[in-house]
């Protein structure tokens, strides 16, 4: 084996870093390259080199690249350059070599963590506005076509059809908010320490256990999360329109219509069935051509949840997702003894039964539009 990789502590860790990679070489393993989140070593002879840690923080867009006479300087002390990521600049010096430490006065370093300390306490403000201003783009464009009413509607129904990618989101979001804040700590810490006078611990005790304990907490949740999307996804199947169905979801043969089966928009008669966390999930759409020439089509969106408590509020965000919903003002109830409840406008119904929802958007070629047939036949595919 001719490498290792391993993953090393956060940037503003100075002092863990430099432990870190000490330790690594005292078990025979030098570093040669750090990433973002891990490190690669090559085997060597195990030896008690030390590791130290200079930051650069240049200006704004300016390359964070050591000046030469820095470099030489160091170099002549003993340091050999080994590495760099980002504003960390890493540096090895072999055992007995007698390389003095960088800074005899810990304030002089601390001025070398100013920036840094910055960048963390207050950099990601930048990213926070600019992923703020995304999200109004995209609701403020959501919204026009329905109002928010729409765009929570949205959010709901995508999150009943495929939880664990919404968790796996939020664990990440946790996750980025708990390091920022940490990093903060941690960099301010240092900062103030040597502005004090107490110079950098370049062999720390500290083990950091709870640190430890969220970050890898969160991190295997959003890892658990992706994968049950993954899983989720795979188990998705999309097939053909049958004929007949024992499916919970309509066909126009059972509301009375005979012909053909055509596409439309380049789109052909089919259904995806999928298995979420919180239900099954039916999604089908008919065209046909009938011998009279009339064009019906049907959409639907049929769940059946594991927790019917949950049934009037899918119902009613589906409302407010609708195409011609109008964020769920243009539905008005519907009298029906077949289901628990149900809503209609002008081609769409939102019908609920125990644990049973469905969208239905119905185009009948010409012919009334009648929610209550479609009540009617749609309670008969759905259990008591």
């Amino acid at each position: 084996m001719n490498r290792k990789y391993k993953l090393h502590p956060g940037d503003y860790e100075l002092g863990e870093n430099e432990k870190f990679y000490g330790d690594m070489e005292a078990r025979g393993w030098r570093l040669v390259k750090r990433g973002a989140y891990f490190s690669r070593f090559t085997p060597v002879e195990p030896s008690n080199a030390r590791y130290r840690i200079e930051v650069f923080s240049p200006g704004f867009l300016d390359q964070s690249v050591l000046p030469e006479e820095q470099l030489a300087v160091f170099e002549d002390c003993g340091w050999e350059y080994v590495t760099d990521r980002w504003v960390l600049h890493i540096f090895r010096a072999p055992a007995g070599s007698g390389a003095p430490e960088f800074y005899a006065d810990p304030a002089q370093q601390a001025e070398t963590l100013r920036h840094m300390k910055r960048g963390a306490v207050w950099g990601w403000i930048p990213a926070v506005l600019l992923w703020a201003l995304v999200l109004a783009l995209n609701i403020s464009v959501r919204a026009s076509l329905g109002g928010m009413n729409r765009v929570m509607g949205e959010w709901l129904v995508q999150f009943v059809q495929i939880p664990p990618l919404f968790l796996c989101g939020g664990f990440l979001l946790l996750l980025g908010m708990y390091r920022a804040v940490r990093d903060a700590c941690v960099i301010t810490r240092t900062y103030r320490r040597l502005k004090k006078g107490v110079p950098l611990d370049h062999d720390p005790e500290k083990r950091h256990i709870a640190h430890k304990i969220i970050t890898r907490a969160l991190t295997a949740l959003a890892v658990f999360c992706l994968l049950l999307t993954a899983a989720q996804l795979i188990g998705t199947r999309s097939t053909d329109l049958p004929e007949e169905t024992e499916d919970p979801y309509l066909l126009l043969g059972g509301l009375g219509w005979e012909g053909e089966r055509t596409s439309f928009m380049n789109k052909d008669s089919g259904v995806t069935h999928t298995r979420s966390l919180l239900a099954d999930y039916w999604d089908a759409r008919e065209y046909m051509k009938t011998p009279g020439g009339e064009n019906p089509q049907m959409y639907q969106d049929v769940y059946r949840l594991r927790d019917g408590r949950m049934a009037y509020t899918l119902a009613d965000a589906l409302m407010k997702s609708a195409a011609f919903g109008d964020g769920g003002r243009n539905f008005a109830p519907v009298e029906s003894d077949a289901v628990d409840a149900a809503w209609a406008n002008l081609f769409e119904v939102v019908a609920v039964k125990g644990p049973y929802v469905a969208y239905i958007s119905y185009h009948p070629g010409g012919q009334d539009f009648d929610p209550q047939l479609l009540c009617r036949t749609m309670a008969e595919k759905w259990p008591s």
